[in-house]
């Protein structure tokens, strides 16, 4: 196995399988191998609102949370909106906290705060011995703006800024501590099709950007780039009798399909449905067609009264690397 190979082998098992995690590292695969694989998280989906809809959000609009998927959805946004979001993985709390303003005449401009904290995890020796205690995070800092460039085309793009580290304490020569900084960009477009612009198209290039390098030039990782398309569409059905004709029920149906950029590989599929009333009630469910302990189906649910909004999912994850419960994904914005 080479270093690169284990360490994501390393970076998946670090964010299911918790503490079993790092005496694979200690006794299997080379711990600079482990550090090189940080950039994988930038894989792990972010925000209850997607993952309720297996992922499919290329063509996401309207929120802020497509800025972790197509940061082009965030020129659609009306309203200023702060929001965190939070996941329960395995092996430690997950946690984005962002913030987004539409300026007329300008765009939308924000950022966001993302950190994934592993927690404290023990390296033990052939003996079974506690021999050194790591504390592995990763952190993302992220800036975006999205615009209309007229019409029914609309572009965005993210700066991030990726840091993967590694702190040690004891016996730490097996497994040293370390530090891994490098940029990246997410550059998308989404446009409209027809003239009650139902359909929506989305397409975007993520994690374009330097190898995460922790240790040497040699043993730095490229991040993990992909190309994703996907597509919208919205079916309106009639409206409650007695009312103003807007009191209707409405359907969401996406589809997205992902492929490593520059690369030949396996293309990944998601697709997700959104029923509901307006913003008020809105029930979710999807499946992703993905690797990396990431596939299966998801069920959401997402209410919202007045300024305030919530929305859960939750996936029923099917990856072998799996051994424990399956996370829960909590968001939570305020609009003004």
């Amino acid at each position: 196995m080479n270093g690169r190979t284990a360490g994501r082998i390393v970076a998946i098992l670090l964010l299911w399988s918790g503490g079993a995690t790092v005496r694979l590292i200690a006794q299997t695969v080379p711990a600079d191998a482990a550090q090189n694989a940080g950039g994988l998280f930038l894989l792990f989906p972010v925000g209850a609102r997607a993952v309720g809809m297996g992922q499919s959000a290329a063509a996401l609009d309207g929120s802020g949370e497509a800025a972790f998927w197509n940061p082009s959805g965030l020129a659609t946004m009306t309203n200023d909106e702060f929001a965190l979001h939070s996941a329960s993985l395995v092996s430690g709390a997950t946690n984005a906290l962002t913030a987004f303003f539409p300026r007329r005449g300008i765009g939308v401009l924000g950022g966001a705060v993302y950190l994934v904290d592993y927690g404290d995890q023990d390296v033990v020796d052939s003996s079974g011995t506690t021999v050194a205690r790591l504390a592995p995070r990763n952190i993302e800092l992220l800036a975006s703006f999205a615009t209309d460039l007229g019409g029914s085309f609309v572009f965005g793009v993210s700066y991030k800024l990726v840091e993967f580290r590694v702190d040690c304490s004891g016996d730490c020569h097996t497994v040293p501590a370390g530090v891994g900084v490098t940029h990246a960009l997410d550059v998308g477009g989404q446009f409209t099709v027809g003239e009650t612009e139902a359909l929506r198209i989305g397409f975007v290039v993520r994690n374009i950007g330097f190898p995460l390098q922790v240790n040497n030039r040699d043993q730095a990782d490229p991040l993990p780039a992909r190309l994703v398309v996907g597509a919208l569409y919205r079916i309106d059905f009639r409206p409650f009798p007695g009312g103003d004709g807007k009191q209707r029920l409405d359907l969401k149906v996406a589809a997205d399909v992902e492929s490593p950029w520059g690369e030949v590989g396996t293309p990944q599929a998601r697709v997700g449905l959104d029923v509901g009333y307006q913003r008020l009630l809105r029930l979710r469910g999807g499946y992703a067609f993905v690797h990396d302990g990431l596939g299966g189906p998801t069920v959401g649910l997402g209410v919202a009264s007045g300024s305030i909004g919530v929305d859960l999912a939750h996936p029923f994850l099917t990856g072998s690397s799996l051994v424990t419960a399956n996370p829960t994904y909590l968001s939570f914005r305020v609009t003004f």
